[in-house]
């Protein structure tokens, strides 16, 4: 359950750098019309790629869905989500 403007989910994604595991983990969020409000994605020196993305309103079994459908691209080593309750305006 989720309320309506009050959470927002963070999934951060730890994957081998290769080209395609950015629009990869970016077409699960789109086949399910979620839209994020911010992303971020970058190479680390040790030759891995961190992806972060920020969702509000998330229900928790989409989450969860999601986090597991990531955790299956091959190129993966983890992914995490951390959903924080917004104080309300």
């Amino acid at each position: 359950m989720v309320l309506t403007g009050n959470s927002r989910t963070r999934f951060s994604v730890q994957a081998e750098f290769e080209p395609s595991t950015l629009s990869r983990v970016l077409e699960l969020f789109a086949v399910r019309g979620l839209a994020y409000d911010t992303m971020s994605a970058r190479k680390t020196n040790d030759g891995l790629q961190w992806i972060e993305l920020d969702c509000r309103d998330v229900e928790d079994h989409h989450a969860s869905v999601l986090l597991n459908k990531i955790r299956q691209i091959i190129t993966v080593r983890s992914a995490r989500i951390e959903t924080t309750l917004l104080a309300a305006s």
